[in-house]
């Protein structure tokens, strides 16, 4: 029994590892690190099925990169701790209107990135389009929170690490032409 005892403390031992390592430990989304682990083994099964079926699977993934508007204005005005709810309203209406499929994590700061699974373009644009509008109409923190988003798809070639390069750089031509919007890939 003592034997049995002590495989169950590692095992919660490691659970509780793993979670400081893949977790973010304000939004409890998964950090950068999880991520890139948990979606590229999305993206290269994905990118594997279509070289054994010759269908294009990866055409089915896409990725949203968001990046909070305004943030340094949040925390000069409300605070640091009125900023941090704030990162975690944003968590809460991620994981509220996606699915369960998709990934979701803070990439750092006030950046988001998400692997939608499974989905065609043109979902993956009706998705976004209404995260944006869910987060604008949001109550809970007593100010209006946007985010700027850029939706990318995969091409044939690339890495993970690509499209979501890619989907932050149509983040920040969100925020140029004017915030609160997402930029879309052809």
């Amino acid at each position: 029994m003592r034997k049995d005892s002590q495989i169950r403390q590692l095992k919660r031992e490691i659970e509780r590892l793993k979670r400081l390592v893949y977790l973010d430990h304000l939004t409890n989304l998964y950090n950068r690190r999880g991520f890139l682990e948990i979606s590229n083994n999305y993206f290269q099964s994905a990118v594997n099925k279509r070289k054994k079926r010759r269908q294009n699977e990866i055409s089915k993934l896409a990725i949203i990169f968001l990046d909070v508007d305004d943030f340094k204005k949040i925390n000069d005005k409300h605070g640091h701790r009125r900023g941090d709810k704030a990162l975690k309203v944003l968590a809460r209406i991620l994981r509220e209107n996606l699915r369960k499929l998709d990934i979701i994590g803070r990439w750092g700061g006030e950046e988001f990135v998400v692997l939608l699974v499974n989905v065609s373009k043109e979902n993956a644009k009706r998705i976004v389009e209404k995260l944006l509008r869910k987060i604008a109409k949001d109550k809970t923190l007593g100010f209006r929170l946007t985010v700027s988003a850029g939706l990318a798809f995969p091409h044939q070639g690339e890495t993970l690490s690509q499209v979501v390069h890619r989907a932050d750089k149509l983040m920040y031509q969100a925020k140029k032409q004017g915030k609160n919007m997402v930029i879309i890939s052809k």
